[in-house]
């Protein structure tokens, strides 16, 4: 269950009724993920060059249709998987581990996020609670595949959640 969502339906159904009541939530959840992706776009790979010709229709990026159907190396999909800032936010290179027993003396939480900052003159690295305490790692992971495998801008999406954009409604 969720905070955000309230569902209410028959409590005894007949096989049709709760495929009917299952086909409703299908298709609500499918409506929300397209608002979901329209917010945060397609990856671009940072802005970066994508590389040669694509084989299918011979142009340097192929359309969004061609790299979905034809399975371009320069397919949205793609495009996450070579972007290293998506790629750090899917695989966790980015976050920070401290052991619990140093949290503990700093007085922060074991499941705080964390930020660092660097002094360069000194080399020292702080590391601090951060001031946000939710992203991408708030969202639950079959999400954030889907997004990713959709070529979403997993980056933007972390950006999205950690400003509290409103996305959905008005």
């Amino acid at each position: 269950m969720s905070d955000s969502v309230c569902v209410i339906h028959k409590g005894k159904m007949t096989v049709l009724e709760l495929a009917e009541v299952i086909d409703t939530l299908s298709n609500l959840a499918s409506d929300l993920t397209v608002v979901l992706a329209q917010a945060c776009g397609f990856c671009d790979n940072c802005g970066q060059e994508h590389g040669d010709f694509c084989p299918d229709c011979e142009e340097r990026e192929c359309s969004e249709a061609c790299a979905f159907l034809n399975g371009c190396k320069d397919s949205p999909a793609d495009c996450v998987m070579h972007c290293a800032l998506c790629q750090g936010l899917l695989d966790g290179s980015g976050d920070i581990r401290v052991p619990d027993y140093i949290l503990g003396e700093a007085g922060i939480p074991k499941d705080a996020k964390l930020e660092a900052y660097a002094d360069e003159d000194s080399g020292e690295i702080t590391i601090v609670e951060a001031d946000i305490q939710q992203d991408i790692t708030d969202v639950p992971p079959g999400i954030v595949a889907i997004l990713a495998q959709s070529g979403v801008c997993l980056a933007e999406l972390d950006e999205l959640i950690m400003l509290e954009e409103i996305v959905y409604g008005n």
